[in-house]
């Protein structure tokens, strides 16, 4: 499913790079640590970490993700274990890990099983990190409305109900519990053919999905969009949010 979205992945709001760096110094990280990262994808979550932790193991239920992010490691330089599973049905003795990461796929994996799982693998006194990148602009910026209502009326599956669980949800009921909350912000220029590129990056409005519709959509986005461009290029305000959980038994 989201291994149909490879090609335009890099489009979508990215995670800012300094986001790690925060994350790492809240933690804080030593450089000796063990990281999980869960529905891993391309990898960009576990190879963010990669100069805060000494080991990296990702999981992920797609072969093509994962091919993806062994591509990508070794592009880097870096060493890292892929396992081809559904979080709840990894191995039970894959741990320990002082730091299990998970971006938006934590919409996906949210289940009793995956709970226990990383009941299991975290080392006590580490950490969960539930972190994805956000959209400032949202409703507030004229464009972004634009983007997002052509895109939805073109999207199929039902991802929009999937995606309202947030991270505050996925450990109800259980001994976890928020501990901090990092946001980093930062902003990068805009171009239209980068926005269009962009509508084909979501499992919902990708090419595989929709098909012959995906030309309709891109030819109804760029007519809408072009006037915000008259002027050049957009500036999107970017953020980066992680919500970083630990157990309450494990409070100092």
């Amino acid at each position: 499913m989201w291994s149909e979205t490879i090609e335009f992945r890099d489009y979508r709001p990215q995670y800012l790079r300094r986001f790690f760096r925060d994350v790492a110094r809240r933690i804080p990280l030593r450089g000796t640590e063990s990281l999980l990262d869960l529905g891993c994808g391309t990898g960009t979550v576990a190879l963010g970490f990669r100069p805060y932790v000494s080991r990296l193991t990702g999981v992920d239920a797609e072969a093509p993700m994962l091919a993806e992010a062994r591509k990508r490691a070794d592009a880097a330089g870096c060493k890292i274990t892929l396992i081809e599973a559904l979080a709840q049905d990894a191995p039970a003795d894959l741990g320990p890990f002082d730091l299990i990461t998970m971006g938006k796929a934590h919409w996906f994996m949210h289940s009793p099983e995956t709970q226990e799982r990383i009941e299991t693998w975290l080392r006590p006194g580490g950490h969960v990190l539930i972190c994805l990148p956000l959209d400032e602009n949202l409703g507030d910026v004229e464009w972004r409305a634009t983007f997002d209502r052509i895109r939805r009326k073109y999207a199929r599956g039902h991802h929009y109900e999937l995606m309202r669980l947030t991270a505050d949800q996925f450990f109800q009921g259980t001994d976890f519990e928020p501990v901090a909350q990092i946001q980093t912000h930062g902003s990068q220029l805009l171009d239209l053919d980068y926005l269009l590129k962009r509508a084909l990056g979501y499992a919902g409005s990708c090419r595989a999905q929709i098909g012959a519709d995906a030309d309709l959509m891109l030819e109804e986005m760029a007519a809408e969009l072009a006037p915000y461009f008259r002027g050049g290029s957009l500036q999107e305000q970017e953020c980066t949010m992680g919500l970083l959980f630990r157990r309450r038994r494990d409070r100092v």
